[in-house]
């Protein structure tokens, strides 16, 4: 395959694109795993004495943190739903079976690709929500030891 190949390079392309699909889903999961063992660790220290504002924030912090790491995981058991029609239907190309017996999971792994990039961006809604309130609540706990 020459490297001036159209598609040999879509190909390449959308292998690369598969591969930074996952790093960057794992990577906002594990962000999200880490922020959330930060969150216990910091609650279970006697010195943190949120106010209420920072109670509320630390609060929904932890829920928009669960929500990302929940999406994050729905996201990975999606995308190896997807890969699994997809394979299907390469299988079925391969057997010669017709256009009409392939169509139904053609038509699923378009719909678990569409829905791959939906929790994708909820899971990286979700985590800047909960990092934004997380900071805010530790914020406001260290500008009151300075103060």
């Amino acid at each position: 395959m020459a490297e001036n190949d159209p598609k040999g390079s879509f190909i390449r392309w959308q292998s690369v694109t598969i591969a930074q699909l996952a790093y960057a889903v794992n990577l906002v999961l594990g962000f999200s795993v880490a922020a959330l063992a930060f969150k216990v660790t910091t609650l279970l220290n006697e010195k943190f004495n949120p106010v209420s504002w920072q109670k509320c924030a630390f609060s929904l912090s932890l829920l928009a943190l669960l929500a990302s790491a929940g999406l994050g995981i729905w996201c990975v058991i999606n995308r190896l739903r997807s890969f699994r029609a997809t394979t299907k239907v390469a299988r079925m190309r391969e057997q010669g079976k017709s256009e009409t017996e392939m169509e139904p999971y053609r038509v699923l792994y378009r719909k678990l690709d569409k829905k791959t990039w939906w929790l994708f961006w909820c899971q990286i809604g979700t985590f800047g929500v909960g990092m934004l309130l997380l900071v805010f609540g530790i914020a406001g706990s260290v500008s009151e030891k300075l103060l």
